[in-house]
């Protein structure tokens, strides 16, 4: 069968109490049905489920037999990838989780190598959340002013019908519960939401800060160290030097021409050693600082070419790991009927876990493990080194102007010396002091304009940031309405398609509801959580149970035979049952989810608990454990 992705599957659960398995049950493809008498567990398991996969249960949740038992370990498929999630049982909310990234059998012959913990919220670790959405496909929709986060937790709450639910609301209750987070939840799951479209939101959020930034920064330079009437470019910068250096050239003439005249009157002033000294050890300083900061900038350069092959390498590998991973899928499909070397009939005695043509061992689930492991590594090794690039692309910028600074501070400076080796500094010619006073002041100038070099090598860098944000900031713009338009589209052709399902579901009810006999219209609003047939949104507690769940079975149909849609095709239900739901009219709907699953698509998973199991449905390739009672109930606790 076909998978549309994202697509989340369980193949097997199993609870402990006191380290001793208390349940442990495999699910088929499709529909899966777990029967029982009223009150013999079957919630429970299916709250296990929900926790298991993510979902948050708050203190007051969980039920009393629920909290004899220690750890929920479910075997599950994420796109296809078999990984092995467990939660430890704890009466307290938003609970961390453990990940084994490949099958069941190998993660519990492992005591901890191979485990790894994820807690449930964001912070300076994963969250698990963050480590499900990477291997189902999900983007990490940002929602709300505080730019929060979707979680597995507010995606389950469209992918579990609970008992404790209002049946007159589309999502399962939490604590702090708001119409954005639904409306996002809602959208990311009809489709709406393209890994573009999220990573140019993003992006240009991210862009338009550090615009605001560059902006800022340009203001405060200007202001600072900007002159009336001049502008701080490079043209003025020159332009004043050139203008300086004129002068300098010219004073140095006229001391040239005065210290002829006292060597020929036999006038002994020279410049004194102090003074010598003074400047000499000045370029010596700055000669040695100019080297020091060389080195880093070429330090920081190699390290950034570096960071920039690493970075590639990894982007090639995490690509050629997604495409390993399709190839290693279809390894044991691979069979010969002739060898490829001499062409003679090779005998098909295959052995399980070997080659089909040199019959030596292939463990097709560790190679798997191996490779999801490295994905998940991989992708957060990419997503620190790019971090750590942009602070280095900010240091070699800043290395850069300081350069640039203390190179003009080691020009002035050897002038500078080199006519402190010729200036006399007698007091006897007063013509003479007051040609050096003016060098000197000129000499100050220039090392002001080489302060300002870095300044103006700044905010040439700085304006040119600006142009290339603006640039990408309007691009970004055109992506995001571009595909506005088409999560728009998207949005208008799913619910279309939701809305068909749930025709279906409502037009082959019993006929206990008149309204549903003549359904030509479903509307709903996941911001406002609420449903409505043919604009009318009051019916018995019966038939709001019934549309309550031909809405969410409706919602996953939809997605196994769509596959724009982003919801996982995985659905529990709790409630096929709930507020007299008499036993005919479930059973019908039982066997209306039974024919939707033989039709669907793509690859898909539902599982439901009912006290009264259609009878042709009763069968092993459709149920799940036994017929559970008070005497032998779900969960096998001492």
């Amino acid at each position: 069968m076909t998978m549309f992705k994202p697509n989340l599957a369980i193949e097997e659960i199993r609870i402990y109490s006191k380290g001793r398995p208390v349940f442990a049950e495999k699910f088929h493809a499709g529909l899966n049905i777990i029967r029982g008498q009223n009150s013999s567990g079957k919630s429970t398991i299916m709250d296990f489920i929900f926790f298991g996969l993510g979902g948050d249960l708050l203190e007051t949740q969980w039920r009393e037999s629920a909290l004899h038992c220690d750890a929920v370990i479910l075997a599950a498929r994420l796109n296809g990838h078999s990984v092995t999630l467990g939660r430890d049982v704890e009466p307290r909310a938003s609970r961390p989780m453990r990940i084994f990234f490949g099958p069941i059998e190998e993660a519990l012959s492992s005591a901890a190598e191979g485990w790894e913990r994820y807690p449930f919220s964001r912070g300076s670790a994963e969250s698990f959340s963050q480590v499900m959405f990477r291997h189902l496909g999900l983007p990490e929709v940002q929602y709300g002013e505080s730019n929060t986060k979707i979680t597995m937790n507010q995606i389950l709450r469209l992918l579990y019908s609970d008992q404790l639910s209002a049946v007159d609301k589309i999502f399962r209750p939490q604590r702090f519960d708001d119409a954005i987070t639904r409306q996002t939840v809602g959208d990311l799951l009809c489709g709406a939401y393209s890994n573009s479209y999220y990573n140019a939101r993003i992006r240009r959020k991210d862009a338009e800060a550090e615009l605001k930034e560059v902006i800022t920064r340009i203001g405060f330079l200007i202001k600072t160290h900007g002159r009336e009437g001049h502008p701080l470019t490079m043209a003025w910068l020159d332009a004043e030097r050139e203008r300086l250096e004129d002068d300098l050239t010219r004073l140095n003439q006229r001391i040239g021409e005065l210290e002829e005249q006292i060597f020929k009157t036999q006038f002994d002033d020279r410049l004194t050693l102090n003074d010598q000294n003074e400047t000499y050890e000045r370029v010596v300083t700055l000669q040695s600082e100019l080297g020091r900061l060389k080195e880093d900038l070429n330090e920081a350069e190699l390290e950034r070419l570096d960071s920039i092959d690493f970075i590639a390498s990894l982007e090639k590998k995490l690509k050629e790991l997604e495409q390993s991973h399709d190839v290693i899928a279809q390894m044991d499909a691979i069979a010969f009927e002739f060898c490829p070397s001499c062409f003679a009939p090779i005998e098909h005695d295959h052995v399980d876990g070997s080659c089909s043509l040199c019959k030596s061992a292939y463990d097709h689930s560790r190679t798997e493990q191996r490779v999801l492991k490295l994905i998940n590594e991989y992708s957060r090794q990419r997503e620190n080194s790019l971090i750590i690039q942009k602070s280095r692309d900010s240091i070699i910028v800043k290395l850069k102007a300081e350069i640039d600074a203390t190179t003009e501070f080691w020009r002035q400076a050897s002038r500078h010396y080199k006519v402190a080796l010729r200036t006399p500094t007698t007091e006897l010619r007063l013509e003479l002091r007051q040609l050096n006073r003016e060098a000197g002041y000129a000499y100050r100038q220039l090392e002001e304009l080489a302060s300002k070099k870095a300044i103006v090598t700044e905010l040439a860098e700085l304006s040119q940031t600006r142009e290339v944000l603006e640039r990408e900031i309007d691009q970004l713009r055109v992506i995001i309405e571009s595909e506005e338009r088409r999560n728009h589209l998207q949005k208008a052709k799913s619910a279309e398609r939701i809305e068909n399902e749930v025709l279906d579901f409502l037009k082959r009810d019993l006929e206990r509801q008149s309204t549903f006999v003549s359904a030509n219209r479903i509307s709903f609003a996941f911001d406002g959580d609420r449903l409505a047939v043919n604009d009318e949104s009051f019916f018995s507690a019966s038939s709001m149970v019934y549309l309550r769940n031909s809405f969410l079975a409706g919602f996953m149909y939809a997605a196994a035979n769509e596959a724009t849609f982003l919801h996982p095709r995985f659905l529990l239900m709790d409630t096929v049952e709930d507020k007299g739901m008499e036993p005919d009219r479930s059973k019908n709907f039982q066997r209306l989810l039974y024919d939707k699953s033989k039709k669907a698509i793509s690859e898909h998973k539902i599982i439901i608990a009912t006290s009264m199991i259609a009878e042709e449905l009763d069968n092993p390739s459709i149920t799940v454990g036994a017929f559970y009672t008070h005497e032998n109930r779900t969960l096998k606790l001492q």
